[in-house]
């Protein structure tokens, strides 16, 4: 049996900020449904490596796939690649009014003009709001 094509596949990330080497060959395959946690101390690359996954950041060298998509490929439409990908920042923008989903499913329900639930639906996570669910500033 033949396991499933990895849904983000990293190899060999390199990324340097001048003469600070951050990044070291980082290498790591994440299956469809399965929790990765990234853990470090503080200034050990976590950050720019989930930035380099998105192209926020440009990674110095090495290779990142996600579902499929060359994401350093030139030709690859980075704009309508990140569509599919969610990134919550690290920083106190967060709704101190939501939960956990509710806070990580904004963007993804503003972007798609759809329902609060969808993206509980399509996978974002379990868990839900407190009651009752906030009303969203449009």
């Amino acid at each position: 049996m033949n396991p499933a094509r990895p849904i983000v596949e990293a190899r060999a990330i390199h990324k340097h900020f001048g003469a600070l080497h951050v990044l070291r060959g980082v290498d790591f395959a994440v299956e469809e449904r399965q929790l990765v946690f990234v853990i470090g101390p503080s200034g050990s690359g976590k950050s720019t490596l989930l930035r380099c996954l998105n192209r926020l950041e440009e990674p110095s060298s090495g290779s990142i796939i996600v579902d499929g998509i060359d994401m350093l490929d030139t030709r690859t439409d980075i704009n309508k690649a990140r569509q599919r990908i969610g990134m919550v920042f690290q920083s106190f923008n967060l709704y101190p009014h939501m939960t956990a989903l509710g806070n990580v499913s904004l963007a993804y329900d503003r972007a798609r003009e759809c329902q609060p639930r969808t993206a509980q639906s399509a996978g974002a996570g379990s868990g839900g709001s407190r009651s009752p669910r906030p009303t969203r500033p449009r």
